[in-house]
């Protein structure tokens, strides 16, 4: 089940995502040869672990999705990208 909908940002042209290390101080990725002036953007994973605080009522929300998706009640990815990719067309038609 969906939450309810509200205004989303979706970009149609989805970029690919690859791995990659820094070396010298440079990030060079894994495998992969990009074209110069090619744009990226880069997240760094924090291997830190992030504390995360979450309110009782929070809390019993992500145990009722965790036991919804444990029931194989969850949606589909392919259900979650069609209704995205419904959203992106719909805002460019505004």
């Amino acid at each position: 089940m969906l939450p309810p909908r509200r205004p989303v940002r979706y970009i149609v042209a989805m970029s690919r995502v690859y791995s990659a290390r820094v070396r010298g101080g440079v990030v060079v990725p894994d495998g992969v040869t990009l074209p110069d002036g090619a744009s990226v953007t880069i997240a760094v994973n924090d291997e830190r672990e992030a504390e995360v605080e979450l309110t009782s009522a929070e809390l019993a929300e992500l145990d009722d999705a965790i036991a919804e998706a444990d029931r194989s009640e969850s949606v589909s990815s392919a259900v979650v990208l069609a209704e995205l990719d419904h959203i992106a067309r719909t805002a460019k038609r505004k």
